[in-house]
């Protein structure tokens, strides 16, 4: 039976980042479905368009009333309805990690493998504390974010950023974090989908997300190390890769290395496509 791929897209992004992807996948005959998070399109209002960012900072969003649950149930509920079909092989990037590690411990059986792009893997502690943690002293993620920030997100219950109002220098910053291989151009087309308004994760006892030996610790697991990536620098993906490898020592990380930023692939996709197209291979006709 051919296997499934399901993608889920990392924080500040949506489904729309995985076309090009998508497409290389389907000129080799795979079958993909990329998820729409909960509250894609938050935040894509008039006043953000126009840059009235009095109004803006000020606007309520629906982020603020979404939990984890929200973003569990779209990956459960996609990997029940397309288990029909076949195996499926769950992928995510960045933050897509959080959710599909949940998804992974509710219903271990029918998922096929789970790869983990440079994505967040929780084991030993709550997932905010990684971001506080010496390994992410490194990343050029925060400091290019911060210009770009909009309000408290402790106060408002999620976090905006306003991607459309960065400056020509403030794109730059944006673009040595994130893609730095690409052009401005190419970056741009980055920038124009990113989502303004995010859920607030780094806190909170339901944000507490971890995998579990049991459950997770089943699934066969891989992990894509983006060796160029300076959002989240390669100690901080080896720091994933190493909890997991404890946790389940029978059963460890498959590892690959993919030459990119955090997100040049996205526009590059064909070496990544190469890693997955090689792991159906293993994958088989039949399930686990």
């Amino acid at each position: 039976m051919i296997p499934t791929y399901v993608f889920v897209h990392g924080s500040g992004s949506s489904a729309h980042a995985w076309t090009a992807t998508q497409r290389e996948m389907a000129a080799r005959g795979h079958r993909t479905l990329a998820l729409d998070l909960p509250g894609r399109g938050a935040g894509f209002t008039t006043a953000y368009h126009e840059q009235d960012l009095e109004t803006f900072a000020a606007e309520p969003s629906v982020m603020s009333d979404l939990t984890a649950d929200d973003f569990v149930r779209p990956v459960v509920d996609a990997v029940q309805r397309v288990r029909h079909h076949g195996p499926v092989v769950l992928v995510a990037h960045s933050f897509g990690g959080l959710p599909i590690t949940a998804a992974a411990n509710a219903i271990p059986e029918l998922i096929e493998r789970l790869v983990y792009l440079s994505a967040q893997c929780p084991v030993d502690r709550h997932p905010g504390e990684y971001a506080m943690s010496p390994e992410w002293a490194s990343s050029a993620f925060f400091p290019a974010m911060a210009p770009l920030f909009l309000g408290d997100p402790a106060r408002q219950g999620f976090v905006r950023i306003n991607w459309r109002g960065a400056d020509r220098a403030q794109r730059d910053a944006l673009r040595n974090a994130i893609a730095g291989e690409l052009t401005e151009e190419e970056f741009l087309r980055v920038v124009v989908t990113s989502q303004p308004d995010e859920v607030s994760w780094l806190t909170g006892q339901e944000w507490d997300i971890r995998a579990g030996k049991d459950s997770w610790g089943r699934i066969p697991h891989t992990f894509i190390r983006l060796t160029e990536d300076r959002s989240m620098p390669l100690a901080v993906q080896d720091r994933y890769i190493a909890e997991g490898d404890a946790l389940t020592p029978d059963n460890p990380f498959d590892v690959h290395d993919l030459e990119s930023s955090h997100a040049g692939f996205f526009q590059r996709p064909a070496r990544l496509v190469e890693i997955l197209d090689g792991l159906s291979v293993r994958e088989g006709a039949g399930s686990r």
